[in-house]
C-alpha cells in the first residue's frame, strides 16, 4: 500500500501537475485549427522531393545534389508520403507531435541536471512561445531535431553521470539519438560532435573505453552519408537567398524568443533577476550542467555565425532550435526549487503573458495559417467569378508546381492566368497591358524582388481597389476607370509624397541652378522640363529624412519620371540612396533603358525600394533620388516624383516585429 501511495505521490505531484498543464497547453496552441495549416516554401520543396520511383533517386535527386541537409528527414517524408498521401494534415502531424516530446524532454533534461522548477521553465519555453510552436508546425528537420537532441542529451547525461543505472540501454540510447541527429541537420550533427566531446571531460576513467566505443558506434553509424555530406559541404550555403547575418543578429534572435513583446520582455527579465533572490545553494555542484548549457548554445551561434559572414550564409533563428532549451536551461538554471505556489504563479502568468502576445501582438494564427501561395488563387478566382473573366485580366507570379498543386486541390480553372515573368521585361510587359481590354487587373505575387510593374500597371489601371497582404505575398486589384463610389480612395495607401515639376518649387528638392537647363515643355502654359546632355551629368536631387516621410520599416518607396529622349537611345541611371551621418548604407538604381525602348516618346521609368530589404538600423537616413547621366547623353525629363507608401506590414512577420 505505501509503495503505492509513494508511486501516486510521485506522478501527482505539482511539478507533475504542472507540466501537465504546459503540455496540454503547448498542444492545444500547437494543433489549434489544424487542419487549416498551409505548407510553407520549404515544406513544399521537401514534398515534391518525395516523387521519385525507387530510393536511389530519392538520395540522388531529392537529397545529395538538390538539397543542403541530411537524408535523414527526407527518406522519413518518402516513406510517411507513400502511406500517408501528401496532405498537409498527415505530413505535418509527427513533426507536430516532436514539437509536443520536445516539451517533455526538455523537462526532464532540465530537472536532472538542476531541480524540477528549471525543468519547468524549460518545458514552458518550449510550449507557449512562437518560435518553438512555428517550428512545430513545419514538416522540416527542425523540431524533429530540437526532440532529438534532448533525447540525446538525456541519454548522454545518464551515461556520462549515471552510468551505474541501466547502462546498456544508455549506450543504446545515446549511440541511435545522436546517429538520427546527425542524420537530421547538420547543426544537430553539431551539436552530436560538442556533447561527445564534452563527455570526455566529465566520464569516469572506468567508463572510458565504454564511451569511446560508443562514440565510435555513432560514427560508424553515420559512415553511409558521408559522402553526401561531403557532396553538400562542398556545393556551400544558400546565399542565393539567405543574407549574411548582421552584428545585431543575437539580439534580434532574443526579441525574436520574446515575441517583440514589452510585457514578455518584462516578465522574462523578472524571472531572472527572482532567480538571484531564489538562488539555489548547489552551485558549485551544478556548475559543470551551467557551463555545458552555456557553451552548447554559444558555439553553435559563433559557429553559424561566423562561418556565415566569412564562408556562406547559414545562420538563420531554425538551425537555433537545437540548442535553445540549453539557453532557457543556463539562463534558469540558477533557481532553487521553489515552493508550489510560486511554480503556479509563474507558470500561469508567464504562460498567460505569452498566448495574449501570440494570438493578439504577434497574429500567429492569422499569419501562419494564411499562405500567400494559396490566397492569391483564392482570391483571384472570387475576383474572376465577381467581374467574370472577361473582364479581368489575371497575372500572378508563384512557383510554377505550387502553383499547379494549388489549382489542382482547389479545382480552380487557371487557363487564363498569366504568369509574370512569362511576359518579359518592363517595356515588353508595358507593350502587354497597353494589348488588354478588360476593365479590371489582378496583380499577385509570392516573394517579388522588382515592383516596378506596380507602377507600370497603374499606367492603364490608375486606380487600386483592393490590396491583401500575407506573409511573403501580396495581391492587387486595379480598375481602368475611376470605380463609382463616393471619396474614393486608393487601397495602395499613399503616405508621402513630392513631385518636382520644374517649373516651381516642390517639397524636398533642389533648386535648377542654371537656368538654361530648363527647355519649354508643351503640357500647358509655362510648362518647363530638365535637360540633360553633354554639360550635365545630374538632375537635382531630392532629400527627405526617412523618419519624416515614412511610418514603418515595411514601407515602400516609389519613384518615377518622365522621359523624353530627342534622336536617339540613351541609358541614364535612376537612383535611390540611403545615407547616415554622411555615409552611403544602401542604394538602388535602374537604368532607364529598362523601361524605354525607342526615342522621340515620352515615357515613365521607375525605380522601387521595398524598405524591408535596406538595413535600416542607422541613424538620422537620409533617403536620396536622383538621376546620373555617366555618358553625358542628351534627354529630357519631367515629372520627377518620389511617393512612399504602405507597403505590406506582414511579408516577413512570421519571424520580424511589424
Amino acid at each position: 500500500m505505501n509503495q503505492s501511495s509513494n508511486i501516486w505521490r510521485k506522478y501527482l505531484g505539482i511539478d507533475h501537475i504542472l507540466l501537465l498543464v504546459i503540455v496540454i497547453a503547448g498542444t492545444v496552441l500547437r494543433f489549434y485549427n489544424f487542419s487549416e495549416l498551409p505548407y510553407s516554401f520549404d515544406e513544399f520543396s521537401a514534398l515534391f522531393r518525395t516523387r521519385f520511383d525507387n530510393f536511389r533517386d530519392l538520395i540522388y535527386f531529392g537529397v545529395k545534389t538538390t538539397d543542403t541537409h541530411p537524408a535523414g528527414v527526407q527518406v522519413f517524408m518518402y516513406y510517411w508520403v507513400k502511406v500517408f498521401g501528401e496532405s498537409e494534415v498527415f505530413v505535418k502531424f509527427p513533426f507536430i507531435v516532436f514539437g509536443i516530446l520536445s516539451i517533455i524532454w526538455g523537462y526532464k533534461v532540465a530537472t536532472k541536471w538542476f531541480n524540477p522548477t528549471v525543468g519547468l521553465f524549460t518545458a514552458l519555453f518550449l510550449s507557449v512561445l512562437q518560435y518553438p510552436i512555428t517550428y512545430s508546425q513545419f514538416a522540416r528537420p527542425y523540431v524533429s531535431g530540437l526532440f532529438l537532441c534532448l533525447l540525446m542529451v538525456w541519454y548522454w547525461t545518464m551515461l556520462v553521470f549515471h552510468s551505474e543505472k541501466k547502462p546498456i540501454r544508455n549506450v543504446i540510447g545515446f549511440a541511435l539519438s545522436a546517429a538520427l541527429c546527425a542524420y537530421n541537420h547538420h547543426f544537430s550533427l553539431l551539436l552530436v560532435g560538442l556533447v561527445g566531446i564534452s563527455g570526455l571531460f566529465f566520464i569516469k576513467k572506468k567508463c572510458l573505453i565504454k564511451y569511446l566505443i560508443t562514440c565510435a558506434l555513432i560514427f560508424a553509424l553515420y559512415t553511409p552519408h558521408l559522402s553526401i555530406f561531403f557532396t553538400q559541404l562542398g556545393r556551400g550555403g544558400v546565399e542565393d537567398w539567405l543574407s549574411k547575418p548582421e552584428p545585431n543578429f543575437i539580439l534580434d534572435y532574443f526579441q525574436y524568443i520574446l515575441h517583440f513583446s514589452y510585457g514578455l520582455i518584462g516578465i522574462t527579465c523578472i524571472l531572472i533577476f527572482l532567480g538571484f533572490l531564489f538562488l539555489s545553494k548547489e552551485i558549485k555542484q551544478t556548475n559543470k550542467f551551467r557551463l555545458l548549457a552555456l557553451l552548447w548554445f554559444t558555439i553553435i551561434f559563433l559557429v553559424g555565425y561566423f562561418y556565415s559572414v566569412y564562408v556562406n550564409a547559414l545562420l538563420q533563428y531554425s538551425v537555433l532550435l537545437f540548442t535553445f532549451p540549453f539557453l532557457v536551461i543556463f539562463v534558469f538554471s540558477f533557481y532553487k526549487d521553489l515552493k508550489p505556489v510560486y511554480k503556479i504563479i509563474i507558470v500561469l502568468a508567464f504562460m498567460a503573458m505569452s498566448i495574449y502576445t501570440l494570438i493578439y501582438e504577434r497574429n500567429h494564427y492569422e499569419i501562419q495559417y494564411k499562405s500567400a501561395y494559396k490566397e492569391i488563387l483564392v482570391e483571384s478566382d472570387k475576383i474572376n467569378a465577381k467581374y467574370g473573366k472577361k473582364n479581368v485580366t489575371t497575372i500572378i507570379r508563384l512557383p510554377q508546381n505550387i502553383k499547379e498543386y494549388y489549382l489542382q486541390k482547389l479545382e480552380i480553372d487557371g487557363e487564363n492566368y498569366y504568369d509574370i515573368d512569362s511576359l518579359g521585361d518592363f517595356k515588353q510587359f508595358r507593350k502587354f497591358l497597353s494589348s488588354q481590354s478588360s476593365e479590371y487587373l489582378i496583380m499577385g505575387w509570392s516573394s517579388i524582388s522588382r515592383i516596378e510593374y506596380k507602377l507600370i500597371a497603374e499606367e492603364f489601371y490608375p486606380f487600386v481597389i483592393a490590396k491583401q497582404n500575407w506573409f511573403k505575398g501580396n495581391l492587387f486589384v486595379y480598375s481602368r476607370t475611376n470605380p463609382d463610389v463616393q471619396d474614393f480612395n486608393s487601397a495602395d495607401s499613399i503616405i508621402y509624397s513630392s513631385i518636382n515639376y520644374f517649373d516651381h518649387f516642390s517639397e524636398g528638392w533642389e533648386d535648377v541652378v542654371l537656368s538654361y537647363q530648363l527647355a519649354p515643355g508643351v503640357n500647358y502654359d509655362g510648362d518647363q522640363i530638365l535637360r540633360l546632355n553633354k554639360y550635365f551629368e545630374y538632375t537635382p536631387s531630392f532629400s527627405g529624412e526617412l523618419e519624416k516621410i515614412s511610418n514603418s520599416g515595411t514601407n515602400e518607396i516609389y519613384i518615377s519620371v518622365d522621359m523624353y529622349l530627342p534622336g536617339k537611345m540613351a541609358n541614364p541611371t535612376l537612383i535611390c540612396d540611403f545615407l547616415s551621418e554622411g555615409k552611403r548604407i544602401d542604394w538602388r538604381a535602374s537604368k532607364i533603358a529598362e523601361f524605354i525602348d525607342e526615342p522621340n516618346k515620352r515615357l515613365k521609368a521607375y525605380l522601387a525600394v521595398k524598405l524591408v530589404d535596406v538595413d535600416l538600423d542607422h541613424p538620422d537616413i537620409i533617403v536620396s533620388t536622383y538621376i546620373w547621366n555617366p555618358g553625358f547623353e542628351d534627354a529630357f525629363i519631367d515629372d520627377f516624383k518620389i511617393e512612399v507608401r504602405e507597403g505590406n506590414p506582414v511579408i516577413y512577420g512570421l519571424y520580424e516585429k511589424f
